[in-house]
């Protein structure tokens, strides 16, 4: 990820047993805040939804509807929420592949290859406001088979998709989506608890880049 900057209530009688309501557990999260300044940015929630253009090669607009919904199921309120779109000057964010589309091949569970790349670039200008559209660009890597490539850029899709959430630093552990240099590359296609804990911490955080 590359940056740049110019960013129930309970009732009950009086005779009834003390009943204490203990707050879930959650993971501790990682870090998401945009070095050097430690700086917060989210989505508003009146920008949302946030309008997403895929550049229409191969698979990748179902990459990245994948990795919207896979994004806004971590939240339990509907803090997040994104949106296809096809036109790309509304777009808040732009998802290019650069090259040809890669062959096609359904999705599968095996183990990860390092096929594909990706980078997000934000641009912050005065005022700590963000500069739309935020960039995501991904490629793939010839030598590796149709299958290998799906799975990368698909994972790798989602992590990309993560950073434009606003959580702008990488996982340091491999179960998490957000795993990323300089620990690696994205190995799983999901989030995971810690990856929710970390983007619900961040959507209760004040900002301080604004769209």
């Amino acid at each position: 990820m590359k940056s740049r900057l110019g960013w129930l209530a309970v009732v009950t009688l009086a005779t009834a047993p003390a009943c204490e309501i203990t707050p879930p557990v959650r993971p501790a999260g990682y870090a998401f805040r945009l070095p050097p300044d430690n700086l917060v940015f989210r989505w508003p929630p009146d920008r949302m939804p946030v309008r997403y253009w895929t550049e229409p090669k191969g698979a990748m607009p179902d990459y990245v509807n994948e990795g919207i919904r896979a994004w806004e199921a971590q939240f339990l309120y509907g803090e997040f929420e994104g949106r296809p779109v096809t036109d790309s000057a509304g777009a808040d964010v732009r998802v290019f592949l650069q090259g040809n589309a890669p062959p096609p091949a359904p999705l599968t569970d095996a183990p990860p290859a390092n096929a594909c790349s990706g980078q997000t670039t934000f641009a912050v200008g005065t005022n700590n406001r963000l500069t739309l559209p935020v960039t995501v660009t991904l490629s793939w890597v010839p030598g590796f088979t149709p299958e290998q490539t799906a799975n990368c850029l698909a994972r790798v899709t989602t992590h990309e998709i993560g950073h434009t959430l606003g959580l702008f630093q990488h996982s340091d552990q491999s179960a998490d989506i957000m795993f990323g240099a300089p620990f690696g590359t994205p190995q799983v296609r999901s989030p995971s608890v810690r990856d929710r804990a970390t983007a619900q911490t961040l959507y209760h955080t004040t900002a301080d880049i604004t769209p």
